[in-house]
């Protein structure tokens, strides 16, 4: 026996080496290769087909010299350009152009030509102020200058002095004003400005029309406030027309019981956006939605069903109290002739009252779980207010009268309650 366990014992053992070393153990991994030392043999590099064959690698030909960068014109500079602010690509859409700059200066001495239309008293406080409006302005105290070239208006209406006032207003970027300056500068000509400062005030008319929009608002509606971007336009009926800044706009109209409010797509430069504004009751933009159907009866249906539950239950109470006031009569006339044997008769009229009672509770309970869950149901089902768009307004009245119409929100058309086209 001992032998024969040996035997099995040496066989099992002798299994698990044959399979320990069938293994196959992990391939090691191999190490980086290190650079070279100095004085080792380098492997020659081998040559790109592409490279030209000759003992001397071709040199690339320098850049030829950039030609001596033009100077600077005389005073006053003509205006740059400016460009537009370069697109988010992660934004997509219109942007707005950057605002534009000047680094024109005003001449030192520089008077106020051409014919000489008021009193030498208006002419020398015009000039005196003008002189400080220029100081202002070439020491880059734009708003200071504004008002000294105001003060200057005041006392002359100079195309010079709307000229200086313009290049005050480029740098504090308010193209509206810059554009209104420059036409009151031009228009007498090159006399009162002079040819080079005539020519720039064309240029810069050109690069401020491209930070500029026209917009054009009408109303019918008499009586009805009309403003533009939060200030006072007029009192319609009417139409106002004005230059705006490039960008989305907001038109609103306001009269007692009425109002509309709409803000523009994007106006771009140079484009004109019409609009009319239609005014709407708050009860005429207002409508109602419900989560489910706002006519559904179904919560008045579970509302019925728990009071009938509850009615049932009072029944079932009403009946109980019954059975155990006619249970309390035959023990009482049973017990006044002497002790008495109990029937079945009085015991089954126990027990329905009993069953009755707890049937009674039951309909209680059930009642009040489906009236809370009736009114649960009507509380979500609740009608609540809300305000729509003037053009679905209008869609409404269309599809009442069978007529095609489709809203459309866009720099040409804003729909029924606004009419946008170029």
């Amino acid at each position: 026996m001992i032998k024969a366990l040996a035997v099995g014992l040496s066989f099992v053992l002798s299994t698990g080496v044959v399979y320990a070393q069938s293994k196959k153990a992990p391939a090691k991994r191999k190490a980086p290769a290190t650079a070279p030392k100095s004085g080792d043999k380098q492997p020659a590099a081998t040559p790109d087909a592409s490279a030209p064959s000759g003992d001397a690698t071709p040199q690339t030909p320098a850049a030829p010299s950039q030609a001596p960068a033009a100077s600077p014109p005389a005073q006053p500079p003509a205006p740059s350009p400016t460009r537009a602010a370069p697109a988010d690509p992660g934004k997509p859409g219109p942007t707005k152009p950057a605002p534009m700059k000047t680094d024109e200066k005003a001449g030192a001495n520089e008077t106020l030509g051409g014919p000489k239309t008021v009193s030498r008293v208006s002419e020398d406080c015009a000039q005196a102020a003008f002189h400080q409006g220029n100081d202002l302005l070439n020491n880059g105290l734009f708003p200071q200058s504004v008002a000294r070239y105001r003060d200057a208006l005041k006392c002359w209406d100079h195309p010079a002095i709307h000229y200086n006032l313009a290049l005050a207003l480029i740098n504090l970027d308010q193209p509206i004003e810059v554009f209104d300056q420059l036409n009151l500068a031009v228009q007498y000509g090159e006399d009162p400005l002079g040819k080079d400062k005539f020519d720039h005030a064309k240029e810069y008319l050109k690069l401020v029309a491209g930070q500029l929009a026209d917009v054009e608002v009408s109303c019918g509606m008499a009586g009805a406030k009309i403003a533009v971007d939060g200030k006072d336009a007029f009192v319609a009926p009417g139409t106002f027309k004005a230059k705006v800044r490039v960008g989305k706009h907001t038109f609103y109209g306001e009269k007692e019981g009425y109002n509309a409010r709409v803000t523009a797509p994007f106006i771009g430069p140079g484009e004109t956006f019409r609009i009319e504004l239609k005014l709407y009751t708050l009860q005429e933009l207002t409508r109602y939605r419900c989560k489910w159907n706002c006519g559904s009866k179904v919560p008045y249906f579970v509302l019925g069903g728990g009071a009938l539950a509850g009615i049932v239950g009072g029944i079932l109470t009403w009946r109980s109290s019954a059975d155990y006031q006619a249970y309390d009569s035959k023990v009482s006339r049973c017990s006044e002739s002497g002790p008495c044997a109990v029937t079945q008769d009085i015991v089954d009229m126990r027990k329905s009252g009993d069953t009755k009672r707890t049937l009674s509770y039951v309909g209680y309970g059930v009642a009040g779980a489906v009236i809370a869950t009736g009114a649960v149901i009507l509380w979500l089902n609740r009608r609540e207010a809300y305000q729509i768009k003037p053009e679905d307004l209008e869609e409404e009245k269309a599809e009442r009268a069978s007529v095609s119409f489709v809203p459309v929100v866009s720099p040409e058309m804003t729909g029924a309650m606004v009419l946008g086209r170029f």
